[in-house]
């Protein structure tokens, strides 16, 4: 049963949610406003650093080491976000986990339509490769367009005949730019997220490119060979039905997969953990997931 708690901050969030179309410039806006009231707790730090001209930065949390690390794509429909906007869930993240985190802002449509985001994913893992962190250390984790652009990364890897990371961490995936998933429409109205604001996103970041390329939507992908993945999402969220399908053809393609499904989640409530403590388990659940990992 939901928390009380989260269904209050849920009502809250939902009637606050911006009426009416937006310029890209205004859901940027909008989005690094309404998570600056999620700012990552004192004792995570922040070191930024370059990644030729991406800008990114090492996480790291009492408790955490170099051990093992994850690299973190931020959501945002590859048209906005940033991980200062995702700062509390990537320390969160970084304290259930006990990993550095390697926070990642690849560059966002229109400005750079697809394939730039892949491209800035693929240069992250490979900077890693190059600091000599075993791929058997690396996690490769992201929300909504980030969690899809993490398995992009995966597959784009198994093209290339190179060596995956250990795992995979997906928060709500969007991994379905052809946009055919039936809770699109079924749970319109239950999530912070709309179908409408989901197809411009989609528009401008493939830029007329082909939908189902497997490097944009990883539902369509050849998904053998993938490593283990966990993979969370919300029983309220649109992007439930495609995510389902995707862990449905993973594990008929023999991967290991771990698909959590939280009841009357909305997609990411991960990024609001500060407000509703199922966030919290749910982070908590991540943890557990890489701590098995021997």
């Amino acid at each position: 049963m939901i928390d009380p708690k989260t269904k209050k901050f849920y009502q809250t969030l939902l009637a606050q949610a911006p009426k009416g179309d937006l310029s890209i410039a205004q859901v940027r806006i909008g989005l690094e406003k309404l998570m600056a009231d999620f700012p990552a707790a004192a004792d995570v730090h922040f070191a930024p650093l370059s990644i030729g001209k991406l800008s990114a930065a090492w996480v790291h949390a009492p408790g955490c080491s170099r051990d093992r690390v994850i690299l973190f794509f931020h959501g945002g429909g590859y048209i906005s976000g940033s991980f200062h906007s995702h700062q509390d869930l990537i320390g969160r993240l970084a304290k259930a986990t006990g990993c550095d985190i390697l926070a990642v802002d690849y560059r966002l449509a229109p400005e750079h339509p697809f394939p730039a985001a892949l491209e800035d994913a693929l240069l992250s893992y490979d900077y890693l490769r190059k600091q000599k962190i075993s791929p058997a250390n690396i996690f490769v984790a992201g929300t909504s367009a980030g969690g899809g652009l993490a398995l992009s990364l995966l597959l784009k890897l198994l093209d290339r005949r190179e060596v995956l990371p250990r795992g995979a961490i997906c928060i709500c995936p969007w991994v379905d730019l052809a946009l055919t998933g039936k809770t699109l429409k079924s749970n319109e109205g239950k999530d912070l997220i709309h179908e409408k604001n989901i197809k411009r996103a989609a528009s401008v970041y493939l830029a007329g490119h082909n939908p189902k390329d497997p490097l944009a939507s990883p539902l369509y992908g050849n998904l053998e060979g993938l490593p283990p993945l966990l993979i969370h999402t919300g029983m309220r969220e649109v992007f439930l039905d495609e995510i389902e399908q995707f862990a449905k053809k993973a594990k008929e393609s023999g991967v290991k997969v771990e698909l959590q499904k939280f009841e009357e989640m909305i997609h990411t409530w991960h990024l609001f953990a500060a407000m509703v403590p199922e966030g919290q388990k749910a982070l908590e659940k991540i943890g557990e997931f890489v701590r098995s990992f021997k």
